[in-house]
């Protein structure tokens, strides 16, 4: 046995250009799904880190269900009896001059450190530190940073950071274990900083054991939320986002192990001839099979450590474009990437043995099954093709079939749509050989009319190794149907939200977008002045828990809307504009799905003095919360909420208005002395549009992974060709076939490749696409992408298969260049 194995691994040192290919495909599949797995689980665990941070002590939140709240509720608060302790918190954000945004908090230090003892290393209150302390409490432009941001900008104490809402003075600098980035300032500071005079966000309490009796005491017109309550609502925020990049992971691993599979064929073939060579020596086929699987194991856990340490590499990108759609979609977080581990050289060496073990099943399986006499001659037929055939349809059918019931029931759960998915792609790749055989005739001819004699070889070559050429062309074409699929989703994708911006977001001038920036009625009361403007809604947007899940209620001009916008309704019409303007609302296609609620139908919203009963009057098309969205008349809003606070304001100017020009210029002109940013309609969109491209920036980097790592298949297949034909290459050249002619014969096999992938890719991943929009999509999200035909993906697709597959055939060119033709006929 000893010496079997020894014999088997004498061959690695002998080509260590070939093993070191091996390795790095291997490599390749283990870094793409370790990196974007650890990747995913920092981000995850940075939100965790914050909520836990900044929650602190306190076992429940108490607010107003839209809006802030008084803080005389303070006073009612001291004196009831299930309240141990508590503190009154501002939370809001600030944008800097650079454009970045800070997590503000306003606390009342006395109170706070009773619920927060992390900030009490802050001492602002010690003696030690008696001139910080006064700094904090009596100067509104002092502020305490917490030190990643102190680090990111190089500040110090004393320092000046440069906001939009004035400069403040950093008056110390505390640790924040959370990522967030964090800025301290006193309470009333924050209250006079963010115009919230004898209002704040909401309280934090720590209470006693009996907190039933409290929450019935607090349930009308408030919210009152446990700890626990809070962390699974922000985490059910997360649970679709969670998924697709998990899905994207194992969409990874699935491409990876194709390639792992294709590294161990190729280790199959190219050692056949040393196994036969053992067989007649008298080695057992056990000990064959013994001394492969070793080296399988070897190759599998140096690729599975090179591979983890790639993956580290990869984390530090991914784990940004990740944090970044997190912030843009849900809530800020700032993620750091993860620190070298150990955890990734045992997860890439674990996962690196057992998908090279797994992919290794079959190749050794062949290699058991060759005699002696085969095993020498180095180069092995199909045989019973007509068989191998039939259960390559039948098995592709069967898992077809079961494709089309997992997504069926992705209505149940949408983990059966990404099973579905994954099992259409299965399904593609087994009867991979079937098509290829099927168009071989029209590839012969194809290649015959390109190349002559040497492209009609090739094309033979092609049908003549199934067992290798079709695994690297389903590689390939897996990786290219991502591509495909992927690019036509988001492309879809984003010609919808196109269509509902023309539609929904329609005004010539947006002011005061900015997420730390609200518009003062006095303003609105002013630019209502202005001659020539058709129509201005002011807009409000804020949280709601809606039976347990974090939905939004926006607060519009109905009125307005229903004469300058065009919205797209799924049940309703523009008609629907005359109910809401009476009490009646509408709600998204996301809450429609979400919660079974349609036209007609009644919702209980809590509001300040008591639920109160609505009727839904239409369901529009909506693409800014997968929650869902309820849309109500601004009068409706203040019966409700008592909440004034204006967000934003959009300002509609007739179309047939000749003075159009100046009517902006004079909003723009009030705007600017309200220090109120405006923005046209086209740099609106251009900046949703902007959100729209970095959300996706995790999933076009995974298609690049994909890519890559089907490359080396399309490499490997090519390679284990070569080695199988070196006596055939001989042959030829004997004949009198032409160096160059072998040569262009390789490329024109790696081309052909390329481009059969590209073609099957091209059905594939229309269908992939399909399955990504109408179920996936779908039942994750809970909104409709219409889909839209674009070239581009498929454009992409064609150019990536024809310069990876020539890219590929340049090494055994340039093997072919070198050898020479005695030393192949010797050979024979």
């Amino acid at each position: 046995m000893k010496i079997v194995t020894k014999a088997f691994l004498r061959y690695i040192p002998r080509r260590p250009v070939l093993s070191m290919l091996q390795v790095f495909g291997v490599a390749c599949g283990v870094a793409a799904a370790v990196g974007m797995a650890f990747s995913s689980q920092a981000s995850l665990a940075s939100f965790s880190r914050a909520v836990a941070f900044l929650a602190g002590r306190a076992t429940h939140t108490i607010m107003r269900p839209a809006g802030p709240m008084e803080e005389k509720v303070l006073v009612q608060l001291m004196t009831d009896p299930d309240v141990e302790k508590f503190s009154p918190i501002i939370d809001r954000r600030i944008q800097l001059k650079n454009g970045a945004f800070l997590r503000v908090f306003g606390i009342d230090p006395f109170l706070d450190r009773n619920l927060r003892p992390a900030f009490v290393t802050i001492s602002f209150i010690a003696r030690r530190r008696a001139a910080e302390a006064v700094s904090f409490l009596f100067d509104q432009k002092s502020v305490f940073i917490d030190s990643g941001v102190a680090a990111q900008w190089g500040l110090t104490q004393g320092a000046t950071i440069k906001t939009k809402r004035g400069d403040f003075t950093v008056a110390g600098i505390f640790l924040n274990p959370s990522g967030d980035p964090l800025m301290l300032m006193d309470i009333s500071h924050a209250q006079n900083i963010f115009d919230l005079a004898g209002r704040i966000d909401r309280i934090e309490l720590i209470l006693k054991s009996d907190a039933k009796t409290f929450k019935s005491r607090w349930e009308k017109g408030f919210i009152v939320q446990a700890r626990e309550q809070k962390t699974a609502v922000l985490n059910d925020m997360l649970t679709a986002y969670r998924l697709n990049l998990e899905a994207l992971s194992l969409f990874a691993l699935f491409v990876g192990v194709f390639l792992i599979y294709n590294t161990a064929m190729f280790g199959v073939v190219s050692r056949k001839k040393d196994a036969g060579i053992l067989r007649s020596l008298g080695a057992r086929t056990g000990e064959i099979v013994f001394a492969f699987l070793a080296e399988i194991i070897l190759f599998g856990i140096l690729g599975g450590v090179i591979g983890g340490v790639l993956a580290y590499f990869l984390t530090q990108i991914l784990t940004v474009l990740i944090g970044k759609t997190i912030s843009s979609l849900y809530f800020f977080v700032a993620p750091e990437a993860p620190s070298w581990s150990w955890l990734f050289i045992v997860y890439g060496a674990a996962l690196g043995c057992g998908a090279s073990i797994a992919g290794g099943i079959f190749p050794l399986g062949e290699l058991s099954r060759i005699d002696p006499v085969t095993a020498l001659q180095g180069r092995v037929r199909s045989r019973n093709e007509a068989a191998a055939m039939l259960k390559a349809a039948a098995g592709g059918s069967t898992v077809l079939f079961l494709s089309l019931v997992f997504m069926s029931a992705a209505r149940s759960n949408v983990y059966w749509g990404f099973a579905g998915a994954f099992l259409l792609l299965c399904s593609a790749s087994i009867i991979t050989s079937l098509v290829l055989i099927g168009i071989s005739p029209l590839l012969k001819i194809t290649l015959y009319y390109i190349g002559g004699i040497t492209g009609k070889i090739a094309a033979a070559n092609i049908r003549a190794n199934l067992s290798r050429t079709a695994v690297a062309i389903a590689a390939f074409m897996v990786a290219l149907s991502m591509l495909v699929g992927l690019g036509s989703m988001i492309g879809s994708f984003r010609s919808s939200v196109q269509w509902w911006m023309n539609s929904q977001l329609a005004a010539d001038l947006y002011i005061a977008l900015s997420a730390d920036i609200e518009v003062p009625e006095a303003f609105y009361n002013e630019i209502k002045r202005i001659r020539g403007i058709g129509g201005i809604d002011t807009y409000r947007n804020v949280q709601y828990l809606y039976n347990g899940v974090m939905i939004r209620i926006a607060a519009v001009n109905a009125a307005v809307l229903q004469e300058f916008a065009r919205f797209g309704w799924l049940e309703g019409s523009n008609e629907s504009w005359h109910s809401v303007k009476t009490g009646c609302v509408i709600v998204s296609e996301s809450f429609y799905r979400r919660f079974g609620l349609r036209s007609g139908d009644t919702i209980t919203l809590n509001g300040v003095d008591g639920p109160a009963e609505l009727t839904i009057a239409g369901i529009f098309y909506d693409y800014t919360s997968e929650h869902g969205l309820i849309m109500m008349d601004r009068s409706t809003y203040l019966q409700l909420f008592n909440d004034h606070t204006i967000d934003s304001v959009a300002v509609f100017i007739t179309k047939d208005n000749p003075h159009r020009a100046a009517v902006m210029e004079s909003v723009k002109l009030h705007a600017g002395r309200a220090n109120l940013p405006v923005a046209t309609q086209k740099e609106m969109h251009s900046s949703i549009l902007s959100v729209f491209d970095n959300t996706f920036a995790v999933t076009r980097s995974m298609r690049i992974i994909a890519v890559v790592v089907a490359f080396f298949g399309i490499a490997n297949a090519l390679l284990t060709l070569f080695i199988e034909r070196q006596r055939e290459f001989g042959i030829y050249r004997a004949l009198g076939f032409s160096t160059l002619q072998v040569a262009g014969m390789t490329v024109m096999e790696g081309a052909a490749m390329g481009i059969l992938s590209f073609v099957l890719c091209s059905i594939v991943g229309t269908a992939l696409a399909f399955v990504l929009i109408k179920v996936i999509n779908l039942h994750s999200f809970n909104w409709t992408v219409f889909y839209h035909f674009e070239w581009n993906p498929y454009l992409q697709a064609a150019i990536t298969a024809l310069l990876a597959s020539l890219g590929a055939a340049l090494y055994p060119v340039w093997r072919i260049c070198r050898l020479y033709p005695q030393m192949q006929i010797r050979e024979e």
